[in-house]
């Protein structure tokens, strides 16, 4: 009977002094029945709004696999390049699918999955001006989405000369390339190819920097992690991702790891 007290009592003091496990992201997301996407919808062929009005693009067919396989649907929420991190570290968002470049200072504040797309930091300009390197640059008002791996490469590189001109989007830094409010713009390779096409004076002129690209997420949730980078594996195991890549991006890209 004494053993049986202290039995209880042992229990009942650590269930005082350790406090409950926290439930992870994934269950909470499971649960609720819906997975809060941060994507970028004015970042073609990334993320755009189709002729219904409704959110496309490379990452929306990302995010819609991921919710697909998750069980749950999917809440597309308009994010800027700024916004991206506040808004997963405030709990608004579970998931970041935003051409959302891997790098080492960003991995202090979130975590990144594998990842599921490399494209390319490119400087996009008149055709007929051609541009050869950074340094040719020197003089020029360039466009850049603010807080993006654009602006971040830019002014790293600091070129002395350049007059870098900030704006809050990609749509926004695309318009202010074809009013001509800037000389050019450094930007995705994926987006200088839609800028080509949509105004054939413009061209792709020179790569500045490679841009691996991952899912952004909370620290210090692994079960979320681990299933995210296993869905990134069965979706190119299965090809549904490389389907995606040459449906919106016209080539098949080889993904690291890490």
């Amino acid at each position: 009977m004494l053993l049986k007290k202290l039995a209880i009592g042992l229990a009942a003091m650590l269930a005082i002094v350790l406090p409950a496990k926290a439930e992870s992201a994934l269950d909470t997301i499971v649960q609720r029945g819906t997975i809060n996407v941060g994507v970028g919808l004015g970042t073609p062929p990334y993320g755009l709004m189709d002729a219904s009005m409704q959110p496309d693009g490379y990452d929306v067919s990302v995010a819609k696999l991921i919710a697909r396989d998750l069980g749950v649907k999917a809440n597309i929420v308009d994010t800027t390049a700024a916004n991206r991190i506040p808004n997963l570290t405030s709990g608004k968002l579970d998931i970041v699918i935003y051409s959302f470049s891997i790098t080492a200072e960003r991995a202090k504040a979130i975590a990144f999955t594998n990842t599921y797309y490399v494209d390319q930091q490119v400087y996009v300009g008149p055709a007929d001006q051609p541009i050869t390197k950074i340094e040719d640059l020197a003089g020029k008002k360039i466009g850049v989405t603010r807080a993006s791996t654009n602006d971040i490469v830019m002014t790293k590189k600091a070129v002395e000369g350049v007059q870098l001109q900030r704006y809050d989007d990609d749509a926004s830094t695309s318009q202010a390339l074809f009013a001509g409010q800037v000389e050019g713009i450094v930007t995705s390779g994926a987006l200088a190819r839609a800028v080509e096409e949509h105004n054939s004076a413009l061209k792709k002129q020179f790569i500045v920097a490679q841009a691996p690209m991952g899912i952004g997420l909370r620290r210090n949730d692994p079960d979320l992690l681990h299933w995210l980078n296993t869905e990134l594996f069965m979706l190119q195991s299965t090809g549904e991702l490389q389907a995606l890549q040459k449906k919106w991006m016209g080539v098949e890209v080889d993904l690291p790891r890490f």
